[in-house]
């Protein structure tokens, strides 16, 4: 090991040497850049060596050469090459090399391997590492399509590009991005072809010529901003820069008869050499009749594609939307876009999203506001229309949503007020059919919410009839029952007292696990309280059932039902500041107690208490007695859940803050046998002991209510003021 590391360190000594002599380091620096370079390559030389080794390595070495270069500019008197000027990109280059004769399997290195190529320009160099990358990864998509873009982009090489996005798809069939990028790369060298060929004026049609002079004449009302124009030439001209035949002959002859041959023979190659090109010819070299140009080839690729993948909408979609990616100039004839439409439509007849593609196709031709735009919309309409007759719902709601985006795209009143009216009649055809869905009924409160002119409460009111008949038919939807309640929200007090209650009960009946209802509840009982619209023994049996109902709720084991931690944790926390806020530390003490007695809290219950505590304890004047509580509160915490380090860290903090030096040892004794490793636990304990551990936070979440006087709401909005700086700090 040490033999081959000091080969490696012996290999560097010119560059040393040449970096002494132009004073791009100091000695000293030259001695931390050896001692620095040896340190790697030994750690690169450990029997189990690691990536993190490699990329320290060659991030050191970057930093090293950015540094050599910014040192290299200010020498402006000597700008001769020399070794130190190419031996640190080929150590990188090296040392990448061998990273990946250990770690081959890592795709991130070989991508940033590749990058630092690209970045150097190392050509040569990129061509082996695409080979070897290929090579061990034929099944990555990405690097295909990185070695095909960069043999296009960089090499305007279009035959290997293809080559490389063939032998992709031999070997990944099923790749849609590999499909996707081939498709493009027809699209692009096709758009590149007809923009050169608009700049030098090809493929004009005949009405632009004027073969009846001599001169070579361009139309005036052409657009001649993009364009490369040919010199102005005149018949006379030409004839004045023709050699005469006689003049020719003349020559020849005084050459001699023994050359005569041999110029005939040249003269002949010559007329071969510039012949002119032949009508069949120029009609092949045409934009229209071009396979090529015209996009044979991409619609090729398209109909190998989606016959390897037939059944993928989103697939199918995709090639699309790369066909209209493109403005101007448009690789696809509008043939070949009909043909991928009409598969679409032929295909795909079934499915929503493909049925509602196809109906807008005129207004994606036209364009917002263009001079054809409103028969376009007239078009889409008429075969939306068509599409939604089958009577599926989703179809419905696809008719809705385009309808809309046009609405707000366009400027025209008369449009927009078009639109306006089909939407209105969207939704009384579809209640007409009572075909309406959970999501026409989210999509018409929505319109009506953003489109109506009338006043807010008037809307309000308009919005919720809606939503009652829809959680009449829909009793199953969360968010229609949420929308419902926030927008009741929004009417006066009398309005609210006399609609909420029953929302409330009917949406809690249905959606117990639902967080959001439950945070919205809760608002509406401690603004009710704020309000004097309920009495405090009101508010408090109903937080009391409330709590009755969370703790009922069992624990979450899917990730469809990971919000009853968060309903149990936070009602309950909810509960108990309202309390304090409103008895103080006895109504506190009280309230928790009585849950305690008549449910089984967990953990974060129990620590939330002490937080509370906690804050209590600063302004009481009985420090015993709150000391006594927190205890009581942690000895109950860790008995709900004995092996949470967490708590054990916690209850050992207090008690240390505290000075309570005997009840510490016999804690540090008790978590030791709970806890799962005892002697990770005592490292974290020390980590604690020294000010590294962070004990963890139970607050609850924001309920959006404010029963706090002035004051307090003012310190409020100076603490969450300081948060907001304090994020910003740690973000920069």
């Amino acid at each position: 090991m040490a033999d081959t590391v000091r080969f490696y360190m012996e290999e560097m000594l010119p560059e040393i040497r040449d970096l002494e002599q132009k004073g791009i380091f100091s000695k000293v620096e030259l001695a931390s850049i050896i001692k620095k370079r040896e340190k790697f390559e030994y750690a690169l030389k450990r029997r189990i060596t690691k990536k993190a080794d490699f990329l320290r390595y060659i991030e050191y070495e970057m930093n090293l050469e950015a540094l050599r270069k910014k040192r290299r500019a200010r020498m402006i008197s000597d700008t001769k090459q020399s070794i130190s000027d190419y031996a640190g990109p080929r150590r990188i280059f090296f040392i990448y090399k061998r990273c990946l004769t250990k770690f081959h399997g890592d795709i991130s290195i070989w991508l940033q391997y590749i990058s630092y190529a690209k970045t150097n320009s190392a050509t040569r160099m990129l061509s082996k590492i695409f080979a070897q990358a290929l090579q061990l990864h034929p099944s990555n998509a990405k690097l295909w399509i990185l070695a095909a873009a960069w043999e296009w982009e960089e090499n305007a090489n279009i035959v290997a590009a293809r080559t490389l996005l063939q032998r992709a798809i031999r070997l990944n069939t099923t790749t849609q991005s590999l499909w996707h990028e081939y498709f493009r790369l027809e699209l692009v060298y096709i758009a590149k072809i007809l923009a050169r060929r608009q700049i030098l004026g090809i493929d004009a049609s005949a009405s632009d010529k004027n073969t009846e002079d001599d001169t070579m004449d361009v139309d005036e009302e052409a657009n001649t901003d993009n364009m490369i124009m040919l010199p102005t030439v005149t018949g006379e001209e030409f004839a004045a820069f023709k050699p005469d035949a006689d003049d020719e002959d003349a020559k020849e002859g005084k050459e001699g008869k023994g050359k005569g041959k041999k110029a005939s023979s040249k003269k002949s190659k010559q007329k071969k050499e510039t012949a002119t090109l032949t009508p069949e010819k120029a009609e092949a070299l045409k934009t229209e009749t071009n396979p090529v140009l015209r996009g044979d080839v991409a619609m090729i690729v398209y109909n190998n594609g989606i016959k390897e993948i037939p059944s993928d909408f989103g697939f199918r979609k995709g090639f699309l939307d790369i066909a209209n990616s493109f403005i101007k100039p448009r690789p696809l004839q509008e043939d070949s876009i009909r043909i991928i439409y009409d598969s679409i439509a032929e295909d795909f007849s079934s499915l929503p999203e493909a049925r509602a593609l196809v109906a807008r196709r005129p207004i994606d031709d036209a364009g917002v506001d263009t001079e054809g735009y409103a028969i376009a919309v007239a078009e889409s309409v008429k075969e939306f229309w068509k599409a939604c007759d089958e009577g599926k719902a989703e179809m419905w709601e696809k008719f809705v949503e385009n309808m809309g985006a046009e609405h707000q795209k366009t400027q025209e009143e008369n449009l927009k007020l078009y639109f306006s009216k089909t939407i209105d009649r969207i939704f009384a055809q579809a209640a007409k059919r009572k075909i309406h869905s959970e999501k026409l009924y989210l999509l018409q409160v929505n319109w009506i919410m953003t489109s109506s002119d009338l006043p807010a409460e008037q809307v309000a009111k308009k919005a919720l009839d809606v939503l009652a008949k829809g959680v009449q038919q829909h009793p199953e939807s969360a968010e229609l029952s949420v929308q419902q309640i926030r927008l009741c929200k929004t009417l006066d007090k009398a309005e609210q007292m006399s609609r909420l209650p029953a929302i409330f009960l009917g949406a809690l009946k249905m959606h117990k696990e639902i967080f959001n209802i439950w945070r919205e509840y809760i608002a509406f009982l401690m603004a009710a309280y704020k309000d004097d619209d309920m009495t405090k023994e009101q508010v408090e049996d109903a937080l009391t059932e409330a709590i009755r109902i969370t703790t009922t709720l069992l624990p979450q084991v899917t990730v469809e039902r990971m919000q009853v931690d968060l309903i149990k944790r936070n009602v309950a926390r909810w509960y108990l500041e309202w309390i304090k806020d409103v008895e103080g530390l006895d109504g506190l003490r009280r309230v928790y107690r009585q849950m305690m007695l008549k449910s089984l809290p967990d953990a974060t219950f129990f620590l939330s208490c002490i937080e509370l505590e906690k804050k209590l304890a600063e302004e009481s004047s009985d420090k015993k007695d709150s000391d006594k509580a927190i205890l009581a509160l942690y000895d109950k915490a860790i008995q709900s859940d004995p092996k949470n380090e967490d708590i054990h860290l916690s209850h050992l903090k207090y008690l240390n803050d505290t000075h309570q030096i005997e009840k510490a040892n016999s804690a540090i004794w008790r978590a030791s046998k709970a806890v799962a490793d005892s002697d990770a636990f005592t490292q974290r304990y020390r980590d604690m002991l020294e000010g590294r551990w962070e004990e963890p936070k139970f607050e609850a979440m924001d309920l959006e209510v404010d029963y706090s006087d002035e004051e307090n709401e003012d310190d409020d909005n100076d603490d969450d003021a300081e948060e907001e700086e304090e994020d910003e700090a740690m973000e920069e």
